[in-house]
């Protein structure tokens, strides 16, 4: 028997249980805004979200003057909702998008409604594409090249739609050693979850409108269509606080934590031996092994701490913080543990972390028991071949993803699908990208992958009792 939801939230924020996972406002109380009394609906002298004209207005053109936009639209259905509206309005029904792998599952149910074919970044290219869409930084904070991208964008005639759920403190950050935003780097549209690693309330999220490329009025429509049409105030307060917080005090707030990471990132390079740091002091990766299938040179967000467990592998290292130390971390993967900071991270909280890490580097016998498996869990696209005609050899058709979805489908044993085409999706949870797409064809790799995934026992979706959805 469960007891009340509400009940175990009051008890889990009453102990002493550190964050080092979402949202980014860390339960700290100097971060937090207004509380449930504030819940309202659209009422008089409020505005509405939907045909803002008043103080919504107002707050809208503080964002897209302190980000330097076109327009900055709010989200309180999070950037999963900003990401199908930027979609939707880029892409045209029956258009085509080239995404990566790796992008997360709103971008493919974006391409499923649009009905438009998805070929693959650095495996399909196409000669043109309605919109090429990237994540940068990844979970892991990996960094993508941007200008790159706008030049490889401008060669198919895209727009450039740029993931940024997970840098929402870069515009602030980058004059403090931080990369850039996506924002200066070219993009076209770029989303942010300010509730992941900036101090506002989960499910909150901007849509930035950098060139004008795409209409203000087409976005606003299909912001109209993907978001709720009962917005939370309270939800709306949490984003214009930390814009406030940042127009006011953002150069303070964003160097303290500047200076917090560094320190963390210098104890942790400099003083682990069996633990490592991904990235080590200066946020790099040095060699192609550190952090698969990411290559030695990629730039890394300093706030993401990536620990790699070593021989102990990473669930007993998440294990260990976790019951040992009152430290939950974000995601675990057979590889590595990551722990995600924020402004609102405190001193106290960081050096618990560092604490921790260096007395189990310290005192477990790393030792004992049998390595770590060398393949890494969050990274699907590193294993998968490039999708390309088996007979030609040349550019594959685009996946047709309503096509599969629709169509008729029935279902066989995992084990059992290679050489056929999915028909459902298979969800690797978090980071919440597929690892099976509808029209693709399943190969052993593929198979074999997924079975190591559910047998090491991850949140894999999309598979129910060893079965998965096919084409019929």
């Amino acid at each position: 028997m469960y007891e009340r939801l509400e009940t175990k939230l009051l008890n889990y924020a009453g102990s002493d249980a550190y964050p080092f996972h979402m949202p980014g406002h860390k339960r700290n109380p100097a971060f937090l805004c207004a509380d449930a009394a504030a819940d309202i609906t659209e009422i008089t002298d409020f505005d509405n979200l939907h045909h803002p004209e008043g103080i919504i207005r107002a707050e809208m053109d503080r964002a897209k003057a302190l980000y330097g936009t076109e327009e900055t639209f709010f989200s309180v259905n999070g950037s999963t909702g900003a990401l199908l509206a930027a979609i939707s309005a880029a892409v045209p029904r029956g258009g085509r998008m080239l995404i990566e792998r790796g992008c997360h599952m709103a971008v493919y149910h974006a391409a499923y409604l649009r009905d438009a074919g998805v070929s693959f970044l650095n495996e399909s290219e196409p000669e043109q594409a309605d919109a090429l869409v990237v994540t940068s930084p990844t979970y892991e904070g990996c960094m993508k090249d941007i200008p790159a991208l706008r030049d490889l964008a401008d060669r198919l005639g895209a727009v450039l739609i740029v993931d940024e759920a997970h840098g929402a403190h870069l515009p602030f950050a980058e004059k403090f050693g931080f990369p850039a935003s996506a924002i200066r780097g070219g993009a076209d549209l770029v989303i942010e979850s300010v509730h992941k690693t900036m101090p506002a309330m989960t499910q909150t999220a901007l849509l930035h409108n950098v060139t004008g490329r795409i209409e203000n009025e087409t976005l606003a429509r299909f912001l109209d269509i993907y978001e709720t049409s009962s917005p939370s105030y309270v939800l709306l307060s949490s984003i214009t606080h930390m814009l406030h917080m940042m127009e006011d005090r953002g150069d303070v707030i964003m160097g303290a934590y500047a200076e917090r990471i560094r320190n963390v990132r210098a104890f942790l390079g400099r003083g682990l031996h069996n633990l490592s740091l991904a990235g080590g002091e200066a946020g790099i990766l040095v060699s192609d092994a550190e952090l698969p299938p990411y290559k030695a040179g990629r730039l890394l967000d300093p706030g993401k701490l990536v620990i790699k467990a070593g021989r102990m592998g990473g669930e007993r290292l998440f294990e260990l913080l976790r019951d040992s130390y009152g430290l939950e971390c974000e995601m675990r993967a057979p590889s590595y543990v990551l722990a995600m900071t924020s402004p609102a991270d405190t001193d106290e909280g960081l050096m618990r972390l560092v604490t921790a890490l260096r007395e189990i580097d310290e005192h477990y016998d790393f030792f004992a028991g049998a390595a770590a498996e060398p393949w890494d869990v969050g990274r699907p696209a590193a294993v998968y071949p490039p999708a390309v005609d088996p007979e030609t050899g040349g550019e594959a058709e685009p996946v047709r993803l309503a096509d599969a979805c629709d169509g008729p489908k029935e279902k066989v044993l995992l084990s059992e699908a290679a050489g056929r085409v999915a028909a459902g999706f298979v969800i690797l949870y978090p980071p919440d990208v597929p690892a099976a797409v509808p029209g693709e064809l399943y190969t052993r790799e593929k198979v074999f992958h997924i079975l190591r995934w559910i047998n090491c026992g991850y949140d894999v979706i999309g598979v129910e009792n060893g079965m998965v959805l096919v084409e019929k």
